[in-house]
């Protein structure tokens, strides 16, 4: 029996409330990620510890679960991963997925916003009816008085991304952390059981090796890594008798909104 689809919505929380709330005044969601730094000790921290009690408090009186995800909210790589990361754990999981990009500063807007399109979910704006001075309206309301409850959905623009294959090469060249060998990129590739690699060409026998060998340098080189040079995501350099490849910084975001690499 298939598994019932979820409501999943992912927040970026800042001093925000009815911006974090105002989705649910008319529409049920299961679950809510909230994405902010949320062991930042600092006096902004400790301010955003109010807001974050006062969300989750009112999320749960509405029987929807929490999940909180440290998030530092003002590095844009950190939050397209993150974002991305949740994305595809709910996707597949078969849940549908929304996004609130309008719970935080800009540049978590931007990070969002990204990984949502990335990935083709929802992503949705609460518009505000008017912005308080008073300390006490900001304590009940966050930034933003949203009274009307009125919600804009962004149209998505598609974004042309690396094949699985690309993907997990890239995915590999962050973990790295340094220019890697073809060698190294055929394992990379393995581990991940990319159809056509499953057994390298070294660990073929003897007769088998040389046609082996040729085939999967080849495909390598022409079909997966030559588009990745070509679409800016690696660069590659020779040394001496050998060619070194290295993920440039479009990579890195790309690898970031894949949904597929963990930030150490």
């Amino acid at each position: 029996m298939d598994a019932i689809e979820q409501t999943v919505h992912i927040i970026p929380l800042g001093h925000e409330i009815d911006r974090a709330i105002a989705p649910f005044e008319k529409a049920k969601a299961d679950k809510v990620y909230l994405l902010s730094n949320f062991r930042d000790a600092s006096p902004m921290g400790k301010e955003q510890d109010y807001y974050t009690h006062e969300v989750v408090h009112r999320l749960k009186a509405l029987d929807i679960r929490v999940e909180c995800v440290e998030t530092d909210i003002f590095d844009l790589l950190d939050i397209i991963c993150n974002t991305a990361n949740i994305i595809k754990k709910e996707k597949d999981l078969g849940n549908r997925v929304n996004v609130n990009m309008s719970s935080a500063g800009r540049l978590t807007s931007v990070g969002v916003t990204l990984a949502a399109m990335a990935h083709n979910v929802h992503v949705y704006y609460v518009k505000s009816d008017a912005y308080p001075e008073e300390h006490e309206v900001r304590l009940a309301h966050g930034l933003s008085v949203c009274s009307s409850g009125n919600i804009a959905r962004l149209v998505n623009f598609r974004f042309l991304l690396p094949d699985e294959a690309g993907m997990q090469i890239l995915v590999g060249l962050c973990n790295a952390d340094k220019p890697v060998s073809n060698r190294d990129i055929l394992r990379m590739l393995q581990e991940a059981e990319m159809p056509g690699f499953e057994v390298l060409y070294d660990e073929v026998s003897r007769e088998k090796r040389r046609a082996v060998q040729s085939r999967q340098l080849m495909r390598l080189d022409k079909t997966i890594l030559s588009r990745l040079e070509k679409d800016g995501y690696i660069s590659r350099e020779k040394r001496g008798r050998n060619v070194v490849v290295s993920i440039t910084e479009t990579g890195l975001y790309a690898a970031c909104a894949s949904g597929l690499y963990m930030r150490r």
